[in-house]
Order: structure tokens, then C-alpha cells, then sequence
């Protein structure tokens, strides 16, 4: 299942949609889609109305 998580770099928060992979016995976090910072997102959003 695939859900969105929060990453802080720098004091910026990122956004990006992971998925939990069980790889040699350990659960691994593969990033399916990086989606940027809220700023960015909702400009995306607006422009895409």
C-alpha cells in the first residue's frame, strides 16, 4: 500500500508517495513519486483546474 510521507531537509518539508517493500527479510521504503513542497503542490493543483 502506498501512502505519503513527510521529509524534512534543510528546514524544508518535501512530500513524496512511498511504498513499504519486504526485501531480504526487511521491511525497505521505495519513493514512487516525489510530489515537492506544499507551496509547489498546490500551485500545481491551481494550475491544473
Amino acid at each position: 500500500m502506498a501512502f505519503i510521507r513527510k521529509k524534512v531537509f534543510k528546514g524544508k518539508i518535501y512530500y513524496y508517495i512511498v511504498e513499504n517493500k519486504l526485501i531480504d527479510n526487511k521491511v525497505k521504503q521505495k519513493v514512487l513519486c516525489y510530489l515537492g513542497t506544499a507551496q509547489s503542490l498546490l500551485k500545481k493543483l491551481k494550475n491544473s483546474k
